[in-house]
């Protein structure tokens, strides 16, 4: 987690904005239309940590920094939040 927290704390001293173009690596779905989206690029995260986006049901959009356990998918968002979600759940870009 330590590596997660320091990716947030650069992420906020950072101030950077997400990449228009960033490569979407994979999504988690929610039974309530919200998506967390998994980006292959790096965005204002550190270290392995990845760039991920909470997208919410009315399209609100929380930028926040991921790793990958064994398992889970370790997500920190810059609001605070934090969750693990099952590798099971991902969906692959290419499966959608």
């Amino acid at each position: 987690m330590q590596l997660v927290r320091t990716a947030l704390v650069a992420a906020s001293l950072v101030g950077a904005a997400l990449p228009l173009r960033a490569e979407v690596f994979a999504i988690a779905l929610s039974s309530d239309g919200a998506k967390v989206m998994l980006y292959a690029k790096s965005g204002p995260c550190v270290g392995q940590a990845r760039l991920a986006e909470h997208v919410a049901p009315d399209g609100e959009k929380t930028p926040g920094c991921w790793v990958l356990t064994s398992s889970h998918v370790l997500v920190s968002f810059l609001d605070g939040d934090r969750g693990n979600i099952p590798v099971a759940q991902l969906k692959r870009v290419a499966d959608l």
